[in-house]
Parts: structure tokens; C-alpha cells; sequence
């Protein structure tokens, strides 16, 4: 047996082993990546085809994008891969995983035991199927990252399986007794149009759809494949993992079952449709969930709770679905909506009794209840990528994990921040970053949001429409375009947003009346309500037939336009039950996502200072620096100390709209391959007295955060020169550090 020893072993190639791997490994730390299949990508790889979903809930939330390195490959697989080839998918990961000279790879390599002293891993034994080989692999830190927990329970850390009762959390969801019902697997399938007459001979061990529950309680689409097929599910009164290759067969005869009804039932138009592919590997969705210092409940997705701890977020609603599966009468899914995204702690990411075992993924410490929501991969994928952080900084500190949270949290969670990860509400506080000791000059800034365009489309208030904007104290008036087909009054009302991660009508502060008093096109003003602080406020036109307003093109960071139209998943009662709504679900914006209402008022929200507000996405207010509209030359943003200042790294956070939902197998189809808000072009100069001095010289970038080391020199200021967007008519940068 060879041993091989690193500082961190990662064991789990999914995105959230992916993600921890990476990170451990971008924070100098050598890793070990086992992976025992002969992919990465989990349950988003080629073997499974589940696309990656996350805290948006497919364009529900607003700003939700996840950023840091899930942020990444969402980004350059829109860039690679904009037709959804899950190939391709495949191979992204693949590549980031190898360019990471720190990562040692293996794939096709089953853990089957693990070596221990007292409570503390030494190492995990593992075989590689093809070669027979078996190894020791020895670690100072593991990760587990497998899904079904096989290190954490092979090393007898606390871990539960199934649904706790009511009284042991509280949850009103939770059923009154505890018991081993899980939620169960899926197998997907593809189908294909060939364009002439195919054919479909079931086999002898498909299911007979016919005799099942399933067709009466179940819409079959001869059109659909994938993910739209979730419902294909079973296993959940099963033990989930000793009981996969039963749970396996049964999902295989349904599948085949389906598509022999499809195609030879004579029901629907399917002559030309012939199956591409089947997948063979059920896509598991709970098995053990370890206990940590800390258990994530139903209660802190609803409150949204404000953990200190705060080390990542989720948005995806709490997604319970029966354990028949398709054989239920039920509905196949039942909600929870909070009112926005949710914060996730750092106790809920290692064990509760084996000082060296952190978990990322679906296994990581949540109820059962809880889990509904975080175990969607790309919420898995962050919560890798703040293991790995934190397995790294524990390294460096020679500490435990639960000493991270204990003695060293703010520091843990500045080096988040500073990679970019996906926490909310977390302000730079580095004391090394010589850009807080900075004046900040921008060569402009947008100070009236004007929405008004050449390219409008008129839009009746049959529904009600919002919009929103971050409300400074400098704009009282706005003005809105409207369209009346004779006198009439339209009834306006003003709400705030509550939370600062919140973007829906909350709180109901004021109304006004606008009284139109003609036909035609026409622009209104209206008075906006002094507010105690500045904040994002949600204005409301009431429907009115008689009038309309109008959709511009012109999008513009932090404003939002809405209509008052319940979510297709509401109208969907046989697939989603919602025992909690939320007005997110009713206000939608991704029915015109990119395109706002027509208004204008004036702001001082965008300023240069917002560089150095210490946030690197919108919370609150945008939280982001913004050029005037339609800016046709390059602008400057200048950085300048009262001393000379040392330097040698200098970091860009850009602005991607993490409003747009990204999904790599496209759930939908978004239409531009990089996002136009990017920076494409643009140069950093060193300013010492009356001397210029190059140092970066960026060329057709594509990526939200650029770190550039540079030769280390003694400067006045900093000058980041700006000169070209991937699209947008405007400038506009998060963050600028400087160290």
C-alpha cells in the first residue's frame, strides 16, 4: 500500500469538492482531490445531467448570483459553452481542477477505510478501480465532500439520517414523529428529434406506466428531457445508499416505462423523437447529514437569520419532496419561500467530534428540513469553497476548526471577502488594504437614473408593475412616462424593501395619486417620502386598463422593474405545493429581465467613494462605483495617498450583474457570452511625483475579479484606467484594493 501525504485531503469531486480543493490549494496548501468516478462535476457531470442550480431559484432571487469560484465557472462556461453541452461542462472543471499546480488528482478512487488517532483523522485508504492500486493517502485536514459522508462516518463522526420529529427543532415542517424517510433519487434522460419515423422496443423489465399511479398524478411532455423531468424520483423509504443499485433498477423501468408510453402509447406526437441518452447513476439527493457545532434550520431559512458566522448564502426555497416520489398522490415538491437570500454559518461546516473533519455539500450539518434548500450544488459548491478556506487558514494556525470560530472568525472571514467568496453583508475590513487610506477621484458618475431610451415598448397595466432604486437623500421628485387613453387616476403606492437582501414590497409607507387628464403620452412627477436612512425603495403603479407605462432597454445597476405575475411554479399545483409564499413570488422581474419601466430621478448613490465603501455587492444599495450613461471614452478611477505608499498587488472586483442568472445546462438560455457590465479593456498606472509607470495591461477580460501582482515599487497614486465595457453603455467597478 503507498502512502501519500499532503496538508489537506479533499475526498468528493463534485462542486462543492471542487471548490474546496481549489481554494485550499489557491491558499498554498497542498491537496489531495479523490474522486471515485472517472468525472468531476457530481451530480452536474455528463454520468448525472442535473444543471446547477443555486441561490436565484432560476431568476427569482435578485442579485443572487453565487461569485468566488462557483462565480468563476458560471462565468467562463457561459463564455465556453453558451449552447449547454454538458461535455463541455465536464471538461471546464476537469481544466480548473489541473491548472492548479497545488491539486493532486485521482480519479476512479473508492475511499474504503479511514486510519485514526483518538478523534483525529490520519489518513483514508482508497483503491483505484482500473489499476487495483491502494493507497494511504495522509492529510493534516479532510474534507468530506462525498455526498453519502463515507470519511465522516467511517471515522465516527455524529451524523444523522432521515427526518428529525417537530419538538427537536421546532419546525413546523418537520413531521411529528421522527422517522427515516429521506428525499430519493432520479435518473434523467435526453431525447433527440431525428428529423424521420424511429422506433422504441421497451425491454422486458420496463415498468408499465399505464398501471401506475404515475399517469394519473403526472404530466408527461414529449418535448422535455433533463432536468424537467426531476419528478422521475424514488428511494426516499429506502436506505439511500445501501439500497442504490434497487432504487437504481426501479428508476431504470420507469424511465424506459415513460418513454415506451411516449412513443408507442399513440397519445402523442413522437414518431421522430428518439432517446439520446439515459443516464445510469442515480442523482442522490440525501443520505447522512453530519452533526457540527451548529444545525441549520427551517427557522433560519424564514428568519433569515444574521449568523455572526455569516460565511456564505443560500436562496433556493426549502424543496421537500414525498419519499414515494413519483408513486405519491401528492404534489412532488413542497416549498418554503423566504422573503430573499439566507445566511449560512461557519459551524455548520465541520464536526461536532473529529477536530481535523470539515464537510461541504449535501452532508454538511442541517436538518432535514433545512436541507430542502442548501443541497442544491451550487450553494453546495460555496460552502466547498469556505472549507477549503477555512481548512487552510486552520493549517496555517495550527488550530482546530471549531478554533477558527472561536479565536480567528473576523480574520477567516475578511480572507473570504477578499477572494470573493459568497457571503452577504460582510464589510472589508482589512488593515492591509492601502486603498482604504486612499482619496478616490473618477473622472465621472452617474448622478440622474434615466431609464428612458430610442427603443421603448408600451406595456398596459392590465397587472400591476414596480420598480426600485436605491433612494438617496438628493432625489425627492421622479418622473415617470405614462400613457392614458383618457382622463383617470392612477393609484401609486411606496414600500420598502425591509432587509437589505431583500428586494420586494415589505413595508407599505405612503400612497399618491397621479391624475391623468388627457389621452396621450405624457410624463408625471411624483413626490418620494423622506426616509429616516437612505435605502431601496419599491414603488408600486396599481393596475389601471386605461393606462400605460413604458419598457426601456436601458438597464442601470440597482434598478429593477417588475410585473405583478405569480411564478409558473404557482400555477403548477400537481408538481409544487408552497407552504410558505413570499412576495418574491409575485413580483417577478425575470419576465423583462433587462428591461425597466421608464422614470427618471436624480442620485448621488454611484459616487467614486463607493469603491471604498467596503462592499463588493449590492446589500443594501448597489454598492458600486457607475460612470455616466452612455460613456463613449475611457474613465478614470485615480487612487491618491498624502504619504508614497509600498505596493505590490493591486485587485479589481467588476461588475458581472450578478442579478443574471447563470445555469451551465441552460434551465434557460441567456443571450450575450460575457456579461456587458464586464470591464473588458483597461490599464493600471503607477504615479510617483511627475513619473508614469505601466504595471497592468488587461486586454479582452471576461472574469469579475482580477488580482495583479506587480514589482514592488513606492507610489503617490494609483490610476486605473478604464476603456472598454463587453457591451455595457457605462463603467462601473465594485471594489479596488491595493496592497
Amino acid at each position: 500500500m503507498r502512502e501519500i501525504k499532503k496538508e489537506i485531503v479533499v475526498v468528493g469531486g463534485g462542486l462543492a469538492g471542487i471548490c474546496a480543493a481549489i481554494a485550499a490549494a489557491r491558499a498554498g496548501k497542498k491537496v489531495l482531490l479523490v474522486q471515485n468516478r472517472s468525472v468531476l462535476g457530481g451530480n452536474s457531470s455528463s454520468e448525472v445531467r442535473v444543471w446547477v442550480c443555486g441561490a436565484t431559484k432560476h431568476g427569482v432571487n435578485r442579485y443572487a448570483r453565487e461569485t468566488g469560484i462557483m462565480g468563476e465557472l458560471f462565468l467562463e462556461n457561459q463564455f465556453r459553452n453558451p449552447q449547454g453541452n454538458v461535455f463541455q461542462w465536464d471538461l471546464l472543471l476537469l481544466e480548473k481542477v489541473k491548472k492548479e499546480q497545488n491539486i493532486e488528482l485521482y480519479l476512479n478512487t473508492e475511499v474504503l477505510d479511514v486510519t485514526m488517532e483518538g478523534n483525529k483523522i490520519v489518513g483514508v485508504v482508497a483503491r483505484i478501480q482500473g489499476s487495483e492500486e491502494v493507497f494511504q493517502f495522509l492529510g493534516d485536514y479532510f474534507i468530506d465532500c462525498t455526498g453519502d459522508g463515507t470519511v465522516g462516518a467511517n471515522a465516527q463522526a455524529e451524523f444523522h439520517i432521515g427526518r428529525e420529529s417537530q419538538s427537536t427543532y421546532g419546525e413546523s415542517l418537520a413531521p411529528e414523529l421522527s422517522d427515516n424517510e429521506l428525499l430519493g433519487s432520479t435518473i434523467l434522460f435526453y431525447t433527440k428529434d431525428t428529423g424521420e419515423k424511429t422506433k422504441f422496443i421497451a425491454p422486458t423489465f420496463a415498468k408499465k406506466i399505464q398501471d401506475t399511479s404515475i399517469i394519473k398524478n403526472r404530466t408527461l411532455n414529449p418535448t422535455d428531457s433533463g432536468c424537467a423531468y426531476w419528478w422521475i424520483e424514488w428511494g426516499g423509504e429506502l436506505d439511500t445508499i445501501k439500497d442504490n443499485e434497487k432504487i437504481r433498477d426501479e428508476l431504470l423501468s420507469v424511465v424506459y416505462g415513460i418513454w415506451d408510453y411516449i412513443k408507442n402509447s399513440g397519445e402523442y406526437d413522437a414518431d421522430t423523437l428518439d432517446l439520446e441518452w439515459v443516464g445510469t447513476i442515480p442523482g442522490k439527493r440525501e443520505s447522512r447529514r453530519f452533526i457540527g457545532d451548529y444545525v441549520l434550520t427551517q427557522q433560519d431559512i424564514e428568519k433569515q437569520t444574521f449568523f455572526e458566522d455569516r460565511i456564505a448564502f443560500g436562496g433556493w426555497s426549502i424543496d421537500l419532496h414525498p419519499a414515494t416520489g413519483m408513486y405519491t398522490q401528492a404534489a412532488g415538491a413542497r416549498h418554503v419561500v423566504a422573503d430573499g437570500i439566507y445566511h449560512l454559518p461557519y459551524r455548520m461546516l465541520y464536526s461536532k467530534n473529529i477536530e481535523n473533519l470539515y464537510f461541504a455539500g449535501r452532508n454538511v450539518s442541517a436538518s432535514h428540513v433545512a436541507f430542502g434548500t442548501i443541497r442544491v450544488m451550487a450553494t453546495c459548491a460555496i460552502l466547498g469553497e469556505a472549507a477549503g478556506t477555512a481548512a487552510a487558514m486552520a493549517h496555517n494556525l495550527n488550530c482546530t476548526p471549531r478554533e477558527i470560530y472561536q479565536h480567528h472568525l473576523v480574520e477567516y472571514q475578511q480572507e473570504l471577502l477578499k477572494n470573493d467568496g459568497s457571503v452577504i453583508g460582510l464589510k472589508n475590513e482589512d488593515k492591509n488594504d492601502l486603498a482604504k487610506e486612499a482619496q478616490v477621484f473618477v473622472t465621472s458618475e452617474l448622478e440622474e437614473i434615466n431609464t428612458e431610451s430610442e427603443c421603448l415598448t408600451k406595456q398596459s397595466l392590465e397587472k400591476g408593475q414596480g420598480f426600485q432604486f436605491y433612494k438617496t437623500k438628493k432625489n425627492n421628485k421622479l418622473s415617470i412616462l405614462l400613457e392614458a387613453t383618457g382622463a383617470t387616476c392612477l393609484e401609486v403606492d411606496f414600500y420598502l424593501t425591509g432587509r437589505k437582501e431583500n428586494y420586494i414590497p415589505q413595508e407599505k409607507i405612503t400612497s399618491e395619486t397621479i391624475q391623468l387628464t388627457k389621452a396621450g403620452r405624457q410624463w408625471h412627477s411624483l413626490t418620494l417620502p423622506e426616509l429616516s436612512e437612505e435605502q431601496t425603495i419599491f414603488i408600486v403603479l396599481k393596475e389601471n386598463v386605461n393606462v400605460f407605462t413604458f419598457l426601456s432597454p436601458t438597464v442601470i445597476p440597482g434598478v429593477l422593474s417588475f410585473i405583478e405575475d405569480p411564478i409558473q411554479e404557482l400555477k403548477q399545483p400537481e408538481l409544487h405545493d408552497y407552504a410558505r409564499k413570499s412576495p418574491i413570488l409575485y413580483w417577478t422581474n425575470q419576465k423583462i429581465n433587462r428591461k425597466n419601466v421608464v422614470f427618471k430621478v436624480e442620485t448621488d448613490g454611484y459616487s467614486g467613494n463607493q469603491l471604498l465603501n467596503g462592499y463588493k455587492r449590492p446589500y443594501g444599495s448597489p454598492n458600486l462605483w457607475v460612470s455616466q450613461l452612455n460613456s463613449k471614452k475611457s474613465e478614470k478611477i485615480t487612487l491618491s495617498w498624502k504619504k508614497p505608499q509600498k505596493i505590490s498587488e493591486i485587485i479589481l472586483t467588476l461588475n458581472d450583474e450578478v442579478n443574471e442568472d447563470l445555469v451551465n445546462l441552460h434551465h434557460h438560455r441567456t443571450p450575450f457570452e460575457i456579461m456587458p457590465e464586464l470591464i473588458k479593456d483597461y490599464e493600471i498606472w503607477a504615479i510617483s511625483g511627475n513619473d508614469r509607470k505601466l504595471l497592468v495591461k488587461v486586454a479582452n477580460n471576461r472574469v469579475r475579479q482580477r488580482n495583479h501582482k506587480v514589482d514592488s515599487q513606492v507610489v503617490d497614486q494609483i490610476e486605473v484606467q478604464l476603456l472598454e465595457t463587453n457591451g455595457s453603455s457605462f463603467k462601473s467597478v465594485f471594489e479596488v484594493r491595493v496592497y
